[in-house]
């Protein structure tokens, strides 16, 4: 089956409910609230009220809404034609009647959103009143014809501000439910407006006019229940969707080699379709989840998702932006997850292409620190990448200040400076007794868990809040487990710096009995799930 953007079936029930609950309102709103200046036909406000009554029954009955507004609403909707004939009680329950539907429209909305429903009822409660109006008393008062202009003109202005409130100013305001309602909203607010000015007949202009009313309040009635459309591809910017029914990372988003990433909860058997080429999504050592790796053509193209008997499509947009090697790599992915988890994506520089400052000084305090604890050996893992080589540079010359033989003698120690996938692959198949010691940037579960203990020099402590507030905010987006490339971006998104002292952290794998067939939800947002991770050394110095 084909996945698409809507709503299931109780929330189009829902949503059904709603634009006839709160247009019936309107209708019987408008007929107390206008009898102060005019005669009303009372087989138009029965036929309302009693159709509404019962629209807040079934609503009450069927999506469990708050009993106190439902027996206010059948009150009020049928107390509203019971006192037709008189012009006083009718204009206030009227009234009345209009301000509890600004409060259940408007219930939980910000100021601007709350102001822009009050124009919407106010407007459909005149409009709709006008135009059922049989007569007006010539001594009412009230004037038809400017009070008609003056809510034509509001419901433009407001339709304008919902415009606005919406965002929608591309190509999504027409391929979109959400962008054509919003578009049918405004039109049909400016042909009110047009209505108004243009028929000289005042009953044709409210009869006429009333319909564009109607397209506008249903239209606003209905927004709640459709989908926000989703972002437009940035060519650069990793590009995160939902399709298939899982989570969907593109990255690096670019023309040329990109990875299509899906989160473990996925499960396997995820094809992707770009063009005429099928690729299957596999795992790859080191990264969680598994990849298919598409090439992507220059402008706009779809990826098609095929997983579990559902099929979905990602739109992508790799611009004409060349192809840059090596930037379709897991741990890149990751971290331009990280600045989409926290709300702000941005091109990504690929963590290997550079070793930074930070982690240079990392290094050199890692290996003073084997150097007392006067392991008989080094052995230095590093990979092609700029970082790679210069990782083992500094490793090498560090071991030379210090007076550490370089020997892959297994009796020595492990310093692992390589990227993801090869220090997986690395760290499953040696052990050394001084043990296994990892670059900053390999703490990521799927490498830390390779190896049956492992020893890394961070300058932040994976169990604190800020640390933790990522994993689960990354976790939530999208089910990956946290990464120090991914924390980087997220802090650097959020004006936040990862500084402190270095200090020697490690792993350790916590195997927890699950009670009568549960499953507990304590892991999420955790840097090692299923385990912990604690400080081995205080806070290193150079010496």
């Amino acid at each position: 089956m084909h996945t698409h953007t809507g709503v299931s079936s109780v929330d189009s029930l829902a949503l059904v409910l709603r634009v006839l609950l709160l247009t019936g309102t309107a209708v019987v709103a408008g007929i107390g609230l206008l009898r102060a200046g005019a005669v009303m036909r009372p087989w138009s406000a029965w036929i309302a009220g009693v159709g509404t009554a019962a629209l807040a029954g079934v609503s009450a009955v069927v999506l469990h809404i708050n009993t106190g507004f439902a027996v206010a609403h059948v009150v009020l909707v049928l107390a509203v034609p019971l006192a037709l004939r008189w012009r006083g009680p009718s204009t206030f329950l009227g009234f009345g009647l209009a301000l509890l539907l600004i409060a259940e429209a408007a219930l939980g909305h910000t100021s601007l959103a709350f102001f822009l429903d009050t124009i919407f009822v106010a407007v459909a409660v005149v409009w709709f009143g006008l135009a059922l109006a049989k007569t007006w008393r010539p001594d009412s008062g009230l004037r038809p014809r400017p009070i008609a202009l003056t809510g034509a003109v509001a419901l433009v202005g407001a339709g304008i501000g919902q415009l606005v409130l919406a965002g929608v100013f591309d190509r999504r305001l027409w391929s979109t439910g959400y962008g054509i309602t919003v578009l049918v909203l405004v039109i049909g607010a400016v042909s009110v407006l047009a209505v108004t000015l243009a028929l000289r007949e005042e009953r044709r202009v409210y009869r006429v006019g009333a319909i564009g009313v109607l397209a506008a309040v249903l239209a606003w009635a209905a927004l709640p229940g459709i989908p926000l459309p989703h972002d437009l591809p940035v060519p650069g910017i990793a590009r995160l969707a939902q399709a298939a029914g899982t989570p969907v990372l593109v990255s690096p988003h670019r023309t040329g080699r990109n990875l299509v990433h899906f989160p473990e909860s996925a499960g396997g058997g995820i094809t992707v379709e770009q063009g005429d080429r099928i690729a299957r999504a596999v795992p790859i050592p080191g990264a969680s989840g598994t990849w298919a790796e598409v090439d992507l053509p220059p402008g706009s193209s779809d990826l098609v998702i095929s997983r579990a008997g559902e099929t979905g499509t990602v739109e992508v947009d790799a611009g004409d932006l060349p192809e840059v090697p090596g930037a379709a790599d897991p741990e890149c992915a990751s971290a331009a997850l990280g600045g989409i988890a926290a709300g702000a994506p941005a091109p990504v520089t690929c963590p290997d292409t550079e070793l930074l400052a930070e982690d240079a000084d990392a290094l050199r305090k890692q290996v003073a620190y084997l150097a007392e604890l006067e392991v008989p050996s080094l052995s230095v893992v590093g990979d092609d990448t700029p970082r790679g080589k210069a990782a083992t540079g500094v490793v090498l010359a560090e071991a030379a200040h210090r007076g550490v033989p370089i020997s892959d003698n297994p009796d020595g120690a492990l310093l692992q400076v390589s990227g993801w996938q090869q220090a997986s692959h690395t760290l499953g198949r040696v052990n050394f007794l001084y043990g296994m010691h990892l670059a900053p940037w390999l703490l990521h579960a799927p490498v830390v868990n390779s190896t049956a203990g492992a020893a890394l020099p961070l300058r932040f402590d994976p169990r604190d809040r800020n640390a933790l507030t990522y994993g689960m905010t990354q976790a939530s987006a999208f089910g990956d487990p946290p990464s120090l490339s991914g924390y980087r971006e997220w802090a650097r998104a959020r004006g936040e710096n990862i500084a402190g002292d270095v200090t020697v952290y490690a792993p350790a794998q916590v195997d927890v009995m699950q009670m009568g067939g549960h499953e507990h939800g304590g892991n999420l947002g955790q840097w090692i799930p299923q385990g912990t991770i604690v400080a081995i050394s205080g806070p290193l110095t150079e010496k």
